[in-house]
């Protein structure tokens, strides 16, 4: 188990929020990365959910935002000193 989960495993589902892909994330927050259901599933390509499936529930803190030329913002998360990952707002959940 990654340290940050283990630090925040204790957090009820009433602790988290979803957040709408409109909605912007900012530095320092904690989010986990969402389940992949089903229809997302089907709507996605392969290595978009082979990468997602391997971050899957994990909990991690944004290190850096950036937004592309169409507006859209994506997101650096560390989940510890060694893994991280990339993001856009619509796979992540804050957690409170």
């Amino acid at each position: 188990m990654d340290f940050d989960q283990e630090q925040h495993d204790g957090l009820s589902e009433e602790n988290k929020v979803d957040i709408s892909p409109d909605d912007r994330f900012e530095m320092g927050e904690w989010v986990k990365i969402k389940k992949i259901d089903h229809e997302s599933q089907q709507n996605m390509e392969p290595e978009d959910y082979f990468y997602l499936k391997g971050f899957e529930n994990k909990i991690g803190l944004i290190r850096e935002q950036k937004k592309n030329r169409s507006g859209i913002f994506s997101y650096r998360v560390d989940f510890d000193d060694k893994n991280f990952g990339y993001f856009y707002g619509k796979d992540l959940v804050l957690m409170n």
